[in-house]
């Protein structure tokens, strides 16, 4: 089992992970954004997008809060380190006001302090415990399963919808990808240090390659339909709420009980919920008056 030392260690890379994440999450949605398609949908977006200089970057970026967060995985349990990525969902969305030329209101400022207050609160009153360093490839094979029914189910469903519900139904997916990429991580990045060139002949790498590639591209195409805050909530929400279920169904860590604790981690994740939920319905409100906008003709060529 971790000490305390290695949990604290594991918090540290975790944010530092999270902070790469949000500034390369701002880079990748406008280049996204930019680029032109007459497909509501595309699975080769990522190559697409290869082709332009500022998404390579904030691809170095993903990179960087990856290793970051393998890393803190490696020595930390998924319950203790998943809660810390949202942290990053603040800095990103003031990045990305930034970036369109505007402030955050004072709603949005609030939906998104509730979604990582009830993160954080989840984490104090669950006290965190026990737990494997690695997974068996028979129960991370179930849980990538999982993931890629549910990125189908939100691409069909995606398909359907207009561009801001599109952003939100693939991040959807895309979280509960992530969720179970950090799974995958936590147990490859263990094994990268006993196991070294042997880890190829390892299932668990390639799961981890491919839902990582399925998750990543549900992501860019979200980014391409609206903006961050309809895009990012969802998926930076969902990634810890997956991960850490999966610490405790396959990884056997564990929480603390109790009626008064139970009631706490209730009402974080409710206030999590609802961040999430007004943090979309305010973007997506946002871009209904600004379609409006640009619906009406101005008032030379009216008359």
């Amino acid at each position: 089992m971790t000490g305390v030392p290695e949990q604290a260690l594991a918090m540290v890379l975790a944010l530092a992970g999270a902070l790469s994440y949000a500034i390369a999450s701002v880079t990748q949605q406008r280049s996204a954004a930019a680029l032109a398609s007459g497909r509501p949908l595309e699975p080769a977006l990522v190559l697409r997008l290869a082709r332009s200089r500022p998404w390579l970057l904030g691809l170095v970026g993903v990179g960087v809060g990856f290793g970051l967060q393998a890393a803190a995985l490696a020595f930390g349990r998924l319950v203790i380190v998943e809660p810390v990525f949202p942290l990053g969902l603040l800095l990103a969305l003031v990045l990305a006001a930034r970036a369109e030329g505007r402030r955050l209101e004072r709603p949005e400022w609030a939906a998104a302090t509730a979604a990582v207050a009830g993160l954080a609160a989840f984490l104090i009153a669950a006290e965190p415990s026990g737990g494997d360093r690695t997974a068996p490839a028979t129960s991370l094979g179930l849980a990538a399963a999982g993931s890629v029914v549910a990125a189908l189910a939100c691409w069909l469903a995606a398909a359907r919808v207009a561009a801001p519900r599109r952003a939100l139904v693939l991040s959807i997916a895309g979280g509960v990808g992530a969720g179970v990429t950090d799974a995958l991580t936590k147990t490859v990045a263990t094994l990268l240090g006993t196991q070294r060139l042997g880890l190829f002949g390892d299932v668990r790498l390639y799961l981890l390659a491919l839902v990582g590639l399925l998750t990543m591209t549900l992501q860019q195409n979200a980014y391409r339909a609206a903006g961050l805050a309809a895009s990012l909530p969802a998926f930076v929400v969902l990634e810890p709420v997956v991960g850490s279920l999966l610490g405790l169904l396959i990884y056997h860590e564990q929480v603390g009980g109790g009626g008064l604790r139970i009631t706490i981690e209730v009402l974080a994740v409710l206030a999590a919920v609802w961040g999430i939920a007004r943090l979309a319905n305010s973007v997506m409100a946002e871009l209904a008056r600004l379609a409006t906008l640009a619906a009406i003709p101005p008032a030379d060529s009216a008359a």
